[in-house]
Parts: structure tokens; C-alpha cells; sequence
């Protein structure tokens, strides 16, 4: 009897689990399975769906980078994508637009994407980024190039060596420019 209880406890507990068993273990389950099987087509295919599922999850979490509106200004909702390897090097792309009157500052991040590496390259030799007419500075205690020409400025900030956040600012104060790379949360990242 004790044993029946026991076995009915363990079932009773192991049916949560079982129950939030979502679309990517359901991939990565049926990845394995096709593997074992043989399948090696259809496993590749799990494993590709699976990783895709993981990306889109990704996009939609890393909006919460953007900060709200400073005060005066509005924002339009932020959009996120994944892509494949097979577009742009693969990666997660994301923006957000803020207006102020005629101002206007987009703020655009691409993460987990291979083509960082040439932008790493760039930001470790300052020589080239004073031939571009740019300028080293810091946002939130990370290397940022910033740069200002025509009456319009830029600041790329690379984050841990996988996100790059490109501020543009039309119109828009330099200031302004740079309290928002302030305001960006880059916890989540």
C-alpha cells in the first residue's frame, strides 16, 4: 500500500512538469528521437526549429531594453526580430523611435549576430574611428564611439561583445543623444 502511495505521489507531482512541457523541449524531444532513429534530416530540422523558437522568445524579452519616453518626449512601441543564420549573419534585430516636436532619436540593437566581430575589430583600434571624424566616449561605463556630422550625431555602443545598440539623433540635442544611451537598460540583455 505504502509503495501505491508513493508511485501516486511521484505521478501526482511529475504531471506539472509534464503539463508545461512547451513547443521547444517538444522540438529538442523529437530532435533526439529523430537522432536515435537515424533521422538525421529531420533532427536537424528539430534542433533548427527548436533554435528559432529560442530566438523569437529572445526578441520579444530584449524590448525591455528600451526606456520609457524621457520627459517631453513620446515613443512609438519598440519591434524585435530574429533571424536565421542564413539572413545578416543570424541574430536578434530591435527598435524604437522617440519624437520630441521634429526631433527624433531611433535607437536600433542587434545582438548574437557573427557581424559584431568586424564591429569589435573597429572599436579596439582608435585610430580608425578618428579617421571616420568620430570620438571615443563612455555610456554606462562601456566604450561608445560618437560622432556628429551634419547637424545630425550617432553613438554605437557595443555591450558585452554581442549587442550593438546604434543611437541616431535628427535634430536632436547631443545631450539628449546621450541621455538615452543613459537610460537604456542593458541588464536586459
Amino acid at each position: 500500500m505504502k509503495i501505491f502511495a508513493i508511485t501516486t505521489l511521484a505521478c501526482a507531482l511529475a504531471l506539472p512538469c509534464i503539463a508545461q512541457a512547451d513547443e521547444i523541449t517538444d522540438a529538442v524531444d523529437e530532435a533526439l528521437t529523430a537522432y536515435k532513429d537515424g533521422q538525421l534530416s529531420e533532427a536537424v530540422s528539430q534542433l533548427d526549429y527548436a533554435a528559432g523558437l529560442i530566438r523569437q522568445q529572445k526578441a520579444e524579452a530584449i524590448l525591455a531594453v528600451y526606456p520609457d519616453p524621457l520627459s517631453g518626449w513620446s515613443a512609438d512601441e519598440p519591434e524585435s526580430q530574429s533571424s536565421g543564420g542564413m539572413m545578416m549573419g543570424g541574430g536578434i534585430t530591435a527598435s524604437r523611435t522617440y519624437r520630441q516636436g521634429d526631433n527624433r532619436i531611433n535607437i536600433d540593437l542587434v545582438t548574437d549576430s557573427p557581424m559584431l566581430q568586424s564591429m569589435m575589430a573597429m572599436f579596439n583600434n582608435p585610430s580608425l574611428i578618428t579617421m571616420g571624424g568620430g570620438k571615443l566616449i563612455k555610456i554606462q561605463g562601456h566604450k561608445a564611439i560618437f560622432n556628429n556630422q551634419n547637424e545630425d550625431s550617432e553613438i554605437m555602443l557595443i555591450v558585452n561583445g554581442n549587442a550593438m545598440f546604434t543611437l541616431k539623433a535628427r535634430g536632436a540635442s547631443d545631450d539628449d543623444l546621450k541621455a538615452y544611451g543613459e537610460a537604456l537598460n542593458l541588464e536586459a540583455l
